[in-house]
């Protein structure tokens, strides 16, 4: 690609140049051409960047760079990736969401108590009750909020938001050949909600959210069911999540773990102490 682009510039530089001295000698010879060759020269320098900068696009979206190393699977010290989703690969924000929805602040608080801030929503993840059920217990812990608490149910969704690195990171990883999973406290209806948000997911091997299996982090039986529904080896795989609790079970079922804070910091455990890169 580089070469290319070196090879492009000076093509470029040749055909000016060359405008640029027909441009010279006719204007010399007195010739009338020399205006019209002056114009296309003006014309050529701000058109021939541009179009080679389309050439380039093109050719990138085309052939991808394909120098990126593979991993040795058999000797990496891990070949396999597991993320939890909500703050490591989704942003989940229900108190801006919240605040979008026009309602007041005492409604903020009372909904977001019933709903977000609730054990029932804990117990939501784990896929047992109903998408009526989940609602209804919203309902039943604030009723003088139920007309809010429906509308911010129906909409709820809008809590969950891509992070821009996703996408990129994900193809960066299982273009380097790491094995991706993610194991994550999900509910059915706020994942029905946010599919577009979660178009990434189909960049990885496989994994579970809560409710597919009615199980919840940190239940030693979630992570044993991951790992034993998609063979993974233990010892040969790094768990990112952003509770300790779930890190600290992970290690307690013999994975490798990063505590995520932020996506900078991740890269930098994930490649000072596994030599993932």
């Amino acid at each position: 690609m580089k070469k290319l682009k070196q090879l492009l510039a000076l093509l470029v530089v040749i055909l000016l140049l060359g405008l640029y001295a027909l441009t010279l000698v006719f204007a010399l010879m007195k010739s009338p051409a020399a205006q019209d060759l002056l114009l296309a020269s003006l014309y050529a320098t701000v058109i021939l960047p541009v179009l080679i900068y389309a050439i380039l696009l093109v050719y990138k979206w085309r052939k991808p760079d394909d120098k990126i190393p593979k991993i040795d699977e058999k000797h990496a010290k891990v070949n396999t990736i597991i993320f939890d989703l909500g703050k490591v690969l989704v942003d989940y924000d229900w108190q801006d969401y919240l605040k979008s929805m026009a309602f007041d602040d005492d409604a903020i608080e009372a909904v977001g108590d019933a709903m977000f801030a609730s054990d029932d929503w804990v117990e939501a993840d784990r896929g047992v009750r109903t998408e009526e059920e989940i609602l209804q217990s919203f309902i039943d812990n604030d009723p003088e909020y139920e007309k809010q608490i429906r509308d911010a149910f129906d909409d709820m969704g809008f809590t969950i938001h891509a992070f821009s690195y996703t996408k990129t990171w994900l193809k960066y990883l299982k273009r380097r050949g790491y094995k991706l999973y993610y194991l994550s406290n999900f509910s059915k209806p706020l994942f029905e909600r946010c599919t577009q948000e979660m178009e990434f997911l189909n960049l990885m091997d496989g994994g579970y959210m809560s409710w597919e299996v009615q199980m919840i982090k940190p239940d030693a039986q979630f992570y044993q069911k991951l790992l034993k529904d998609f063979k993974i080896e233990p010892s040969k795989a790094v768990f990112l999540d952003d509770v300790m609790e779930n890190i600290a079970e992970a290690r307690a079922q013999g994975l490798n773990a990063v505590h995520f804070t932020n996506k900078k910091e991740a890269i930098r455990a994930l490649k000072d102490d596994f030599g993932v890169e």
